[in-house]
């Protein structure tokens, strides 16, 4: 399950993996008391009401101080609320906060798998081979924005209004519950490599027979498919003043460093289906307390902004998910995590 370093223990990771990932805004507070240790359920508490969730949780590769790939979707992502106004994701306060999030999950499971602290050199190693990365990938960059405009055009909106917020939250899991759905049952994924255009299966499907009771059962398994990607290293000095669009990206694929690696899609759809089923059966049975948007909209994770002010160029490339992102301010994550560990120990001594 995890293996010896040179100075500390590590999770097991795969250099092929891309591990790409994205964010998705959660509409229930985290559950504290769902975490079986104290340290666990402590730092569980300090995050629950950041809506904000990193999917996968890639720990292992930030533990590790290994690269991932954050999904980067191709526009602004963007909705009207009304006649006059449009709600936009700020990406670098967004991520931010979903940092945050990934490495407070990453303490609690590194704590629990391998009894040791995340270092803060592990981190500032991730973010560095981390942070000027894209990967190709048309689908998930697709859907992830769809997540993220169904939030604004029902969550947001209603808190807005001052609406049924319990209504806006269920229709807002089940638009999400049916992307996901609709996708693992077509069983395909779009990719792109070398500039041409594929649809690949996300699992295979193994029927096996076996013997229980004197009866015959059948057993189906679904059975992951590794995917390959393109990757670009978009650390070049010509990217660092300019935010590149994709095509620029894929047109200078040579001086991008291109690699191909892979990952699993159906654990993107898989996870998210699962958290949005669990989510819709507490708001039907009213166990839980909703989280509003006012943390997105203090934070300035979204921002709320007249049509006109969107229309011009320079907007555009101020809420592009293409730069490099490097404004995001990893220590004070880092910094925060170690605040939280520092009060625990005080207080449970």
């Amino acid at each position: 399950m995890f293996r010896k370093g040179k100075t500390q223990f590590k999770f097991k990771t795969y250099k092929s993996d891309a591990a790409p990932f994205f964010f998705f805004i959660d509409i229930i507070p985290l559950d504290p008391n769902s975490f079986n240790k104290p340290l666990s359920s402590f730092l569980a508490k300090q995050v629950q009401f950041n809506p904000i969730m990193p999917l996968p949780m890639r720990v292992d590769k930030v533990f590790n101080g290994e690269s991932t790939v954050i999904i980067r979707p191709n526009e602004p992502i963007n909705f009207p609320i009304n006649d006059s106004d449009i709600a936009i994701i700020n990406p670098v306060p967004f991520v931010q906060l979903g940092f945050e999030k990934l490495l407070y999950f990453t303490e609690i499971r590194s704590q629990e798998t391998l009894y040791y602290s995340l270092k803060q050199k592990a981190v500032e190693q991730w973010w560095s081979f981390t942070k000027d990365i894209y990967g190709n990938l048309p689908q998930l960059e697709e859907d992830f924005s769809a997540f993220l405009k169904a939030y604004l055009h029902t969550v947001l909106r209603t808190w807005l209004d001052g609406s049924d917020m319990i209504g806006a939250a269920t229709q807002y899991c089940s638009i999400i519950n049916d992307i996901c759905k609709e996708r693992m049952l077509r069983n395909v994924v779009s990719i792109e490599i070398d500039k041409k255009h594929k649809q690949v299966k996300m699992y295979n499907v193994k029927s096996s027979k076996y013997r229980e009771k004197l009866k015959v059962q059948q057993k189906i398994d679904y059975l992951p498919e590794l995917v390959d990607i393109e990757v670009f290293n978009l650390s070049q000095e010509r990217f660092l003043n300019k935010t590149p669009s994709k095509a620029e990206i894929i047109d200078n694929r040579i001086s991008c460093n291109r690699r191909e690696l892979s990952y699993i899609p159906l654990l993107f759809y898989d996870d998210l289906q699962e958290c949005m089923i669990q989510n819709m059966k507490l708001l039907e049975n009213g166990m839980s307390k909703l989280l509003e948007p006012s943390i997105l909209i203090d934070s300035k994770a979204i921002l709320i902004k007249n049509h006109d002010e969107l229309h011009d160029f320079e907007s555009k490339e101020k809420y592009s998910w293409l730069n490099t992102l490097n404004k995001l301010d990893i220590t004070s994550g880092f910094e925060s995590l170690t605040s939280s560990l520092n009060k625990f120990h005080r207080d449970f001594r």
